[in-house]
């Protein structure tokens, strides 16, 4: 009996211990994370003013080798050969990481990696979105760990750069000097930082992309009726086997005149195929079944582009068209080297201008040297200032990650995104070297990615601010005219109804010419018949004259 008491007063003291160590965690995460200073402001409210970013300080800081710091080498281990993450020890024990507060620094809010930093529940629910991909991690594993976060804010507001005495600024310098225990933010992982922190596993792939300002429509429809709906050698290999069928009919009928075939003149051969391809009929069918059979799947052909072509069109006019200004690294590279087109670049970091620096390919060499001797470059203090220059200004380009930018051009009909991934980076967050919570962070990470979580999490955050902010900015009110051909796009039919009145014109000035000349050559050879004629009874009528009077 007494055995059975213990046993439940201790069953009912474990209960309450956990429900209490429960209610203590959701306190912590709902004090743990205070509202940030003016640097961390949320992205949606932020009213960003456009500061280009002195171009000499920018280009200074990017070199073309790390110096790394003694004493501080790295150990290639864990989940397979990467150089840049920490070595993984596994053999932690999870008693000894729990119940203690980390110093967390945030260099910049950058969605959908860092939306906010609050890491209660209620904030999410107050929102409607959740932190962003690295606050969710941080929180998953202070939820499992009962951590506590000290946010620390960073005065820069930058990532950081190393110096070349081989120090480093930013939050990475925080790291660095061990003033922070976790950098909350999506850094790209590199040797350099990989030798002053610990980076866990990558926990997304980030390649950049481009973004610009939404292009307009067409801006010339005078031929939109013909070159849209099918490609100009289309059209011309179809003129070739209107040309080339009529050719061999008329070699058929020529061949088959023993058997009774209709004599097609070479214009007559080439025009009845003219005429199939229009779904028109012919006055005369051919009699021999090479003919027929040549005549007949031809027909079946030109149904089938005609039915192609139709359904062009109604694809064309249902649905609006861009021309966009380019659609690869490249040929951005030739728009910026023969016109007025110029790069935007965040100034925070300086990653992806020293990986164009010390790219070997040739487009990223010739984008180099546009970047840093003909200065066709603007660094903007965050995404956000980037943003605002890009939709001031038609001809630039913001190179940037690829999430960042997706979520940018979900938002806002404005932006458009170039699709092509280029230099491709893998993004991790960096924890302090050597750091206890390096092994658990990368651990948690890998099973995040496995399950999902990480491409949730980034879906979710731009369907919510895409429903939230509406994507109306570019929204026109539907008309009923809207809804009908109008003469803009239609005028390509009537030009070639006009063509076809001038090229009836021509031929008739063709052919009147042609008879004319033809009668005055008839007239003039009868004129020379009837005198050599007349030449000829004179002639004869001498001779007569001559063998009378002899006689």
């Amino acid at each position: 009996m007494r055995e059975s008491f213990t046993s439940t007063t201790f069953l009912i003291l474990v209960i309450t211990l956990q429900v209490k160590s429960q209610s203590t965690i959701d306190t912590l995460f709902s004090t743990a994370a205070p509202s940030i200073s003016n640097t961390l402001a949320e992205p949606e409210n932020a009213t960003v003013s456009i500061e280009i970013l002195d171009l000499d300080d920018v280009l200074a800081s990017v070199k073309n080798d790390s110096k790394a710091p003694i004493g501080l080498p790295i150990v290639p281990a864990g989940f397979g050969n990467r150089p840049f993450m920490h070595a993984v020890n596994n053999n932690y024990r999870k008693e000894e990481l729990m119940g203690r507060t980390l110093r967390l620094v945030v260099p910049k809010l950058e969605p959908p990696y860092v939306n906010y930093v609050n890491f209660s529940d209620a904030e999410v629910a107050r929102r409607g979105y959740g932190p962003g991909v690295v606050i969710e991690i941080l929180k998953m594993m202070g939820q499992r760990l009962n951590l506590t976060y000290a946010i620390i804010p960073s005065s820069e507001g930058k990532w950081g750069a190393q110096l070349d005495n081989g120090t480093w600024t930013g939050a990475f310098g925080m790291m660095y000097r061990k003033e922070a225990d976790i950098l909350g933010g999506a850094a790209i992982m590199q040797y350099d930082r990989g030798l002053v922190t610990d980076l866990t596993h990558p926990f997304q792939y980030a390649p950049t992309t481009m973004l610009i300002r939404s292009p307009l429509n067409f801006h010339d429809d005078t031929w939109l009726i013909l070159t849209a709906s099918l490609r100009w050698e289309v059209w011309a290999f179809t003129i070739g086997s209107i040309i080339a069928s009529g050719m061999i009919l008329y070699l058929l009928v020529r061949f088959l005149a023993c058997a009774n075939e209709v004599r097609y003149s070479m214009v007559d051969s080439v025009w009845m195929f003219y005429a199939v391809s229009v779904q028109q009929g012919v006055p005369t069918q051919p009699r021999s079944w090479s003919c027929r059979v040549m005549y007949a799947l031809w027909w079946m052909g030109a149904v089938t582009l005609q039915a192609t072509f139709t359904g062009s069109l109604v694809a064309l006019f249902a649905v609006d068209k861009t021309t966009m200004p380019f659609n690869n690294i490249q040929q951005l590279v030739r728009l910026v080297q023969g016109s007025r087109w110029r790069i935007i670049m965040d100034g925070t970091t300086t990653t992806r201008t020293t990986m164009i620096r010390e790219s070997e390919s040739q487009t990223y060499r010739d984008l180099w040297y546009e970047m840093s001797v003909n200065r066709k470059v603007d660094y903007v203090n965050g995404t956000d200032a980037a943003i605002d220059l890009l939709l001031a200004n038609p001809y630039y380009a913001f190179l940037g990650p690829e999430d960042t930018l997706k979520y940018w051009a979900a938002v806002d009909c404005r932006l458009t995104m170039i699709s092509e991934g280029i230099l491709p980076t893998y993004l991790s967050i960096p924890f302090a070297k050597d750091s206890e919570y390096s092994s658990y962070a990368s651990t948690l990470i890998r099973d995040l990615v496995e399950r999902g979580f990480i491409a949730k999490w980034i879906t979710d955050y731009t369907s919510a601010m895409a429903i939230m902010k509406g994507n109306n900015k570019c929204a026109t009110q539907s008309t009923a005219a809207d809804k009908y051909l109008d003469l803009s796009k239609a005028q390509g039919a009537f030009w070639v109804l006009c063509a076809g009145f001038g090229a009836g014109i021509f031929l008739f000035m063709l052919e009147m010419i042609y008879k004319g000349v033809r009668m005055i050559w008839k007239n003039y050879r009868e004129e020379k018949a009837k005198t050599v004629e007349v030449g000829d009874s004179v002639d004869q009528e001498e001779k007569i004259s001559k063998q009378y009077l002899q006689a």
